[in-house]
């Protein structure tokens, strides 16, 4: 008997301390305060929510969020998918794919407005490859098949006539894995993001054949504004926990206020050891390279959600023909209602 009062009182702290956390912030109480969140990485247009655990946002919102980290948004997806995670830090345009699959995804608050995505060649054939036309019969790294950072690499290729089966792809992950590869020469080219692309561009391994890390950038090469980053779960789960939604986003926004007003070495000493991949001196200029990527708002616009789907369309028939209702793959209702607290 003493053992159950244990854990009755053990609960009802608990529940005390969400609910003193919501009413401090005047948010309803998350019905799902504990949360798998899986990341596709911790590249720089993921930071927003690395940046809402370090600084204790996720908890401020009544949150414990349980974060893994996958190496490419398709392990990430299939996590969500499988049931281990909740939602999923990782590509907006995971949910234009799987809704041309039937399934109905929702992007809830953007992470990162601009992909900051550095593709090159490596060391040992920026020789041969000076064009995208040179890297058929070739390697290139991405981080996972299937990842966005694949796709992006598909409609690069699709722009000089390559098609998908002219190259071969290989994972090597986003982080570490990637650095390795391309030093190793395992890769000709590379798909990456920060820091990962500044790293591996001061020690003279990566030469950028397009540079995506600001809106200009990306609008010149992709054609237009492309939210590479979102927080997104199943339309499921934002219909049956619609306070936990709204307190993710309201954790997530708090990340990026802070991030628009941050210093680059203020947001580097933010960053636990464990998501760095560098130093902080590097961490500091790479973040300052691709910064304005960053959401300040968290929205998402009609416009780039076509941008998304015209590049997915551009390698992928099916998507182009599959009947999607591009309003239906994002929900700007829990930002808009952030604003209003």
């Amino acid at each position: 008997m003493a053992a159950l009062w244990r854990q009755v009182s053990i609960a009802l702290a608990t529940f005390a301390a969400v609910s003193n956390a919501s009413a401090a912030s005047g948010a309803p109480v998350p019905e799902k305060p504990k949360l798998h969140l899986a990341a596709a990485g911790v590249g720089f247009p993921y930071l927003p929510f690395v940046i809402a655990d370090s600084r204790g946002y996720f908890k401020q919102a009544g949150l414990d969020v349980e974060i893994g980290v996958f190496s490419g948004g398709a392990k990430a997806l299939q996590a969500m998918m499988g049931g281990s995670a909740d939602i999923v830090a990782g590509a907006y345009s995971n949910t234009i794919t799987m809704a041309a699959k039937g399934q109905k995804l929702v992007s809830f608050v953007t992470l990162a407005s601009c992909p900051g995505w550095v593709f090159g060649a490596t060391r040992a054939s920026h020789a041969k490859v000076k064009t995208y036309a040179d890297l058929k019969g070739m390697r290139i790294g991405v981080s996972s098949p299937g990842s966005s950072f694949h796709m992006g690499v598909n409609y690069l290729l699709s722009k000089s006539g390559v098609k998908p089966s002219d190259v071969s792809i290989i994972g090597v992950g986003s982080s570490a894995g990637a650095i390795a590869a391309a030093r190793s020469g395992q890769i000709d080219a590379l798909m990456s993001n920060d820091p990962v692309a500044t790293v591996l561009q001061d020690s003279g391994d990566l030469f950028p054949l397009a540079v995506m890390r600001d809106p200009a950038g990306t609008r010149a090469t992709l054609g237009g504004d492309y939210p590479e980053a979102a927080i997104y779960t199943s339309k499921d789960f934002l219909v049956k926990y619609p306070n936990t939604v709204q307190a993710v986003t309201n954790a997530i926004l708090e990340a990026e206020r802070w991030m628009a007003h941050a210093t680059p070495e203020q947001v580097a000493a933010a960053v636990p050891p464990q998501y760095a991949l560098a130093e902080k001196d590097v961490f500091a200029r790479a973040y300052a390279n691709m910064q304005s990527c960053i959401s300040r708002d968290g929205l998402m616009t009609d416009a780039a959600a076509h941008t998304v789907h015209d590049v997915l369309t551009a390698f992928d028939p099916e998507i182009g023909k599959a009947s999607i209702d591009l309003k239906a793959t994002y929900d700007n209702h829990f930002v808009e209602n952030a604003d209003k607290r």
